[in-house]
């Protein structure tokens, strides 16, 4: 076989590229490949280049690690390509926080849904639809695997505008499901769980210990988790997930600081500065703190790299760990089952649109990212993620073509915004807080569809 050449554009990203270094070394697949680290700014890739080579000499790894500004000199010859870019860095996210907050929305989150996951799409969609181009034309072969969020809108416009060899990967079910069986005491391994939906929406279908069903557990737990005398503690007793069993019959993933950005009832009408409504604040706090700790790590990362400080023991199950396996059964032909992916539903879910991205299990192996047919969501879910995926439709639509109505028409489909007339002035705000990424849309045009 001859020398593996992976190459990740976004190395910059500070929890992932680590993790990814420190799986790559520890394959013996990738034991002789050669990874390829891009980014715009020339001291993450470097920095980055220098932690990886020492990874590899210290867990005994053949893995050679080079840093790139342009990805076009890192992308010929490539068999996997990663994405984890963040148009915007740190200060970018934030605004998509602010800037709805000062009309009266406040988002959890705000990477995926809601006004702050369109403006971000916008921003990320021309870039990733750009990077997967050049990777048709100069490593038509290889697959591209999108990590950068609002992740269901990314691989959207990637496979309808760049390159159709392209999946999403999130660790929101993996860790869902890790919880579930801590929760019910059995090993993860002996629990069989299927997921399906959108992702950072994912419905639990089937949970099974064996050949055991085991979801009435979980729902006699959550039951008695959110009771008023039990202890507030712990994924399972989330009063908006234990709500949404409630109403729809199906637990959610991948927890209440994703899944409420999803219904304007959990959100909507809080006022400025007033803690959050269903026990949401902490979210919300993760997210801004997490935010905000993003340029501390650089000091970590740097003397990492010098070697002035030790490396971290690799944590167990971090997202990078399934792009490896992955990697490993798509280069090798050994077929996987991989609990979601993120792909063109293509009639995996039949009652949800066919161009839709969707998160269902996959088998991964010689013949590809094969996911797998679910069958019909129940009537109301359904319902629900089709006027979620048709408003991520316009939205990819108009990060594509620089629309201006088609970006304003998005932001107006979002159950957290009431009116148009806010729609628009998020969208102008948006506009001056992004500058120059967005400033395509300040000028109107006569887009209709």
């Amino acid at each position: 076989m001859s020398q593996i050449k992976v190459v990740l554009v976004g190395a910059g990203s500070t929890v992932f590229t680590p993790g990814l270094l420190a799986d790559l070394a520890s394959s013996a697949v990738f034991d002789d490949a050669s990874v390829h680290l891009v980014d715009i700014n020339e001291d993450a890739a470097e920095t980055m280049a220098r932690l990886g080579r020492r990874i590899a000499k210290e867990r005994g790894s053949g893995l050679s690690v080079e840093a790139h500004v342009e990805r076009r000199d890192a992308l010929p010859g490539a068999a996997l390509v990663a994405t984890t870019i963040a148009v915007g860095g740190a200060d970018g996210w934030r605004a998509d926080l602010d800037v709805p907050l000062a009309h009266g929305i406040t988002q959890t989150v705000g990477d995926t849904v809601g006004p702050g996951g369109v403006l971000r799409a916008l921003r990320q969609v021309p870039e990733l639809v750009a990077i997967g181009r050049d990777v048709a034309e100069l490593a038509p072969d290889a697959w591209l695997v999108n990590y950068a969020n609002p992740l269901t809108a990314n691989v959207r416009a990637i496979s309808g505008f760049a390159h159709e060899k392209v999946f999403g990967l999130c660790h929101g079910t993996m860790h869902t499901k890790a919880m579930l069986a801590n929760a019910l005491g059995v090993p993860r391994q002996e629990l069989t769980a299927v997921f399906a939906g959108l992702n950072h929406l994912c419905w639990l279908l089937e949970l099974r210990h064996g050949r055991h069903d085991v979801y009435p557990r979980l729902r006699t737990l959550v039951a008695n988790a959110t009771a008023p005398e039990a202890s507030r503690s712990g994924q399972l007793s989330e009063p908006v997930t234990a709500d949404l069993m409630e109403v729809f019959g199906l637990y959610p993933a991948p927890g209440d600081r994703h899944v409420s950005e999803f219904f304007a009832w959990y959100l909507a009408g809080v006022p400025n500065g007033a803690e959050l409504p269903w026990r949401l604040q902490p979210g919300l706090d993760a997210t801004r703190r997490y935010i905000d700790e993003k340029s501390d790590l650089w000091d970590k990362l740097h003397e990492q790299a010098s070697g002035a400080r030790p490396l971290d023991a690799v944590p167990e199950g971090q997202e990078a760990e399934r792009l490896v396996s992955i990697a490993e059964a798509l280069l090798t032909g050994t077929d996987l089952v991989e609990l979601a992916v993120n792909v063109p539903n293509q009639g995996k879910i039949p009652n949800l649109p066919p161009e839709a991205v969707v998160e269902v299990p996959a088998v991964i192996g010689a013949a590809g990212v094969t996911g797998l047919a679910v069958g019909d969501l129940p009537p109301a879910l359904a319902a629900t993620l089709t006027a979620r995926a048709a408003q991520q439709e316009l939205t990819v639509q108009a990060a594509v073509s620089g629309s201006r109505t088609l970006a304003l028409q998005a932001l107006a489909m979002d159950p957290l915004v009431p009116s148009p007339h806010v729609a628009r002035s998020i969208l102008d705000d948006g506009i001056l807080a992004h500058a120059p990424l967005l400033d395509t849309f300040a000028t109107s045009d006569a887009a209709t569809s």
